[in-house]
């Protein structure tokens, strides 16, 4: 089998019970970009939090409240969390989760990618 392209990145294998992490929208892809250019460790710890146990909360890791504590995905409406990702960093998720037999899996949709922290949650 020919590659599409040379050098191209080998992303990260699933396992069945890991979640999909997929952006919802472009701002939260840019961010994504940033957060990884400023703390590459840290994302790369939030990444594996989020493929196989983001509803698990923590000091970390904990649902919004108020005016973030849900947002619209596609034609679903979902709890929107938050990663501290460093100090100041944060990431904002929410999941759709499915379940089947002993497996729970899904996707977690990345709303809001900051290397800094949200003006909007001070």
């Amino acid at each position: 089998m020919t590659p599409q392209r040379e050098n191209a990145a080998v992303a990260r294998p699933l396992k069945r019970a890991e979640f999909e992490i997929r952006f919802a929208n472009r701002d939260a892809q840019k961010g994504w970009r940033d957060l990884l250019a400023t703390a590459r460790n840290a994302a790369v710890e939030a990444w594996q939090h989020l493929t196989t146990h983001p509803l698990e909360r923590s000091a970390r890791c904990y649902p919004l409240r108020a005016d973030f504590a849900d947002v619209a995905v596609g034609s679903e409406r979902l709890t929107q969390w938050q990663y501290k990702v460093t100090d100041g960093g944060r990431i904002w998720f929410c999941v759709s989760a499915t379940t089947t037999g002993a497996k729970v899996a899904g996707i977690v949709y990345l709303t809001r990618c900051d290397p800094g922290h949200p003006k909007q949650t001070e």
